[in-house]
């Protein structure tokens, strides 16, 4: 059986209902009510917490909810995270790219989470998100919804945390994600968020702390820092995991 906090405050904000712990996370990715109000962001009612899992852990007490524009379904954040999980979708669901407002003309910045995802549309960037590094892909092969976006002849800026560049593995995944997209027409660049300090910077902290985006460094694919990356992407190419 689940146990939630008894006090489970729950404000109004326009449209949706946030909890407080909730409402103090979204504002530390300083995300505006106007924003928030916008996605459609709210708490999912303790009840159909049970919609995301198989079990319930018990140590979960509440969740914050991000709907996916235009699809049935959505991703919760967990209060308080289980271990490293920290956000979940319904059981059985596939990858979908988060689109909280249309896709404009010209550059598409591709960014890591949902909080950064509209961190970056009220910093004024044409944006869309995956849930994770590898989220652009299901049952082995890249998901329909990227077929429906225009990417051809369109720059195309994927921003991932900063513990990328730190992590081979990492790098691995947004290294096949920009093939993927540069399969499909896009001329490709990576931005690195500097890391100053062990902790890794998404986006959202980066603006918050009074970044601007256009100051980032940019890495084609060709860079040398993909050239791990690149050679791993061949062999991985050759066992069949990736069509060409």
């Amino acid at each position: 059986m689940m146990h939630f906090k008894s006090s489970y405050e729950i404000i109004p904000l326009c449209r949706p209902l946030l909890h407080a712990d909730h409402l103090r996370d979204l504002r530390q990715s300083g995300l505006t009510d106007e924003t928030i109000a916008q996605a459609g962001v709210y708490s999912l009612a303790p009840r159909f917490i049970q919609q995301f899992f198989q079990n319930v852990p018990n140590t979960v007490e509440t969740a914050l909810c991000f709907p996916y524009q235009g699809a049935k379904f959505a991703r919760i954040k967990l209060f308080p995270a289980v271990g490293k999980m920290k956000y979940v979708q319904p059981v059985g669901t596939n990858a979908r790219l988060y689109i909280p407002f249309a896709v404009r003309e010209g550059t598409l910045f591709v960014v890591e989470g949902e909080k950064k995802t509209l961190a970056a549309h009220q910093a004024g960037l044409n944006a869309v998100g995956i849930g994770g590094l590898w989220n652009w892909r299901s049952k082995g092969k890249a998901i329909d919804v990227l077929a429906e976006i225009d990417w051809q002849s369109r720059g195309v800026v994927i921003i991932p945390d900063s513990d990328v560049f730190r992590r081979a593995d990492l790098l691995r995944a947004v290294y096949a994600l920009g093939r993927e997209l540069r399969a499909k027409g896009a001329a490709v660049e990576v931005a690195r968020i500097p890391q100053p300090r062990s902790e890794k910077v998404g986006l959202d902290d980066f603006l918050v702390s009074g970044g601007e985006v256009a100051g980032l460094e940019l890495y084609t694919l060709g860079s040398q820092i993909f050239k791990p990356a690149s050679f791993w992407f061949g062999k991985w190419k050759m066992k069949g995991v990736l069509a060409a």
